[in-house]
């Protein structure tokens, strides 16, 4: 039970270098639109995660 314990929290100690989202955070592409239409069919809240993620990614660190 304790080693269930220190595993659990032991990943609360690393803290990130950064404060910034756009340094941490990138886009996710799909090789080919099948991968689209798989991932639609099967798994299609990993679909809306990634286009969520890449939508963000666009709107908060793309600077035309």
């Amino acid at each position: 039970m304790a080693v269930l314990l220190i595993a659990l929290t032991s990943g609360c100690g690393l803290r990130l270098q950064t404060s910034s989202y756009c340094e941490i955070a990138a886009p996710m592409y799909f090789d080919t639109d099948k991968t689209v239409e798989w991932l639609a069919a099967h798994d299609r809240g990993l679909l809306v995660d990634v286009l969520v993620n890449n939508e963000t990614w666009e709107r908060v660190c793309h600077k035309v």
